[in-house]
């Protein structure tokens, strides 16, 4: 078992920030200027987006950030309409944040962009490499969905 631990945490930490920063970071600074907005309000957008409605909380955790960090970001994007902040009616203490129609335009447009530069990028893969790639984005999922339903 410590092998498998071991593997892991070297593999994570190899392997995700290769692929997070070569097929999403460097395309996540680029675009995030085309709506003035930063990597991470553009982040918490597509999060969202992919998300629906969703506490402060959760939006800290999706994201990684500080509560406090979160909460000026929420007010910049509020007042540039991207999403809204309502108290939640189940419980008034806390606030769930939405995508508005402009937010959803931008995440939306963002991530059609970002598969268009994913599939450049992977179409220059073989054909053996490519059901390999997708063989293990599969099967990452798969734990992955086990993983958070128990």
């Amino acid at each position: 078992m410590k092998f498998i631990v071991s593997d892991t945490i070297n593999f994570l930490s190899k392997t995700f920030p290769k692929i997070y920063s070569s097929l999403y970071l460097e395309y996540l600074k680029q675009y995030a200027s085309t709506y003035s907005v930063n990597k991470t309000q553009l982040r918490a957008l597509i999060t969202l987006k992919n998300n629906g409605a969703i506490s402060m909380t959760a939006l800290c955790n999706k994201l990684n950030i500080e509560k406090g960090s979160l909460t000026s970001m929420v007010d910049d994007l509020t007042k540039k309409g991207y999403v809204t902040r309502e108290r939640d009616i189940s419980d008034r203490r806390k606030y769930l944040i939405t995508i508005t129609e402009r937010g959803e335009i931008i995440a939306s447009d963002f991530v059609d962009k970002l598969k268009l530069s994913l599939e450049e990028r992977l179409i220059k893969l073989t054909e053996e490499d490519k059901k390999k790639y997708i063989g293990a984005v599969k099967t990452l999922e798969e734990i992955f969905d086990k993983y958070e339903q128990g």
